[in-house]
This record gives C-alpha cells, structure tokens and sequence, in this order.
C-alpha cells in the first residue's frame, strides 16, 4: 500500500535526513527520500547535512554524507504515498503546500506517542543522539505498522 515515503522538516538538514537514513535501512524495499519546509527560504538548497547529524549517523553505521537538502513543494509530495513529518506545525505546513495532501500526511512519532521529534539545530551532542533515538523508535514503530498494512 505505502511503497513511497517522503520525511520532512524545517530546514532538511538534521531530522529529516536521519530519518531517511533510518527508513531506508529499515524499509530498504521502500523508495524513500525527505525535503524541508524552508529550505528555499534559508538559502539550504543543496545544503549537505548538518554536522551533528553526520557525526550521529556515523555511530549507527548510517551514511549522510551524500545528502543534499531539497525543498517541499506540492510536485514533490504529490509523487509519495505516505509523508511523515517531525512535528503538527510541519502537518499544517504540508497543508498549505499541499493541501489535497492531508489524508496521507502523518506524524512520524505517532506510534510511540510523540507528537514532535525535537530540532537539535545548533545544539549538543546530546541533543543529536536524543533526535537519533527518537526517530529509531518512530522508524521502528512504522516498520511494524506498514508490515501489516
């Protein structure tokens, strides 16, 4: 049913990348890929991703270095079954780039009741590895659902 995700947040350069990683190596049957809601509007178009989340990946044998950041828009969502993002304000966001989009626009954390994966942006290496779990668990979580979907 889901043979297509698309992981989105802010900036396309910490969450969304690692969540990506995460999905791939948990779904590899999967086409999957992620995007941001400002990137064009922070200047990131075909930003790699950031440092903490490459150190991060790193240490779970999970490669970023590749990654470039790309923005949402409405083409790009239109061509995954599933998008899953970071927080509600990413849902609403989604929303008003797409808004035909919001049956097949979930939060990533929903099954392991978080409602926002935290941005560890310019923050700590404890930050990164609290992202890191966070979205293990999620990835985890939706490897489950989607098994017997």
């Amino acid at each position: 049913m889901f043979e297509s995700i698309l992981l989105v947040c802010t900036a396309n350069v910490c969450r969304s990348p690692l969540a990506e990683a995460l999905f791939k190596q948990h779904l590899p049957a999967k086409h999957i890929a992620s995007a941001g809601i400002k990137v064009d509007a922070l200047g990131y178009g075909g930003r790699p991703a950031d440092v903490g989340a490459i150190d991060i990946a790193k240490q779970f044998s999970l490669n970023l270095e590749q990654h470039g950041a790309q923005q949402l828009t409405a083409e790009l969502a239109e061509q995954f079954d599933l998008i899953l993002v970071m927080n509600p304000t990413h849902q609403q966001q989604v929303l008003e780039t797409a808004p035909t989009l919001g049956a097949k626009t979930l939060l990533v954390g929903q099954w392991i009741g978080l409602s926002a994966i935290d941005d560890p942006f310019n923050q700590d290496t404890v930050a990164f590895e609290r992202c890191y779990h966070d979205l293990h668990r999620a990835t985890l979580s939706w490897k489950d659902k989607l098994k017997t979907s």
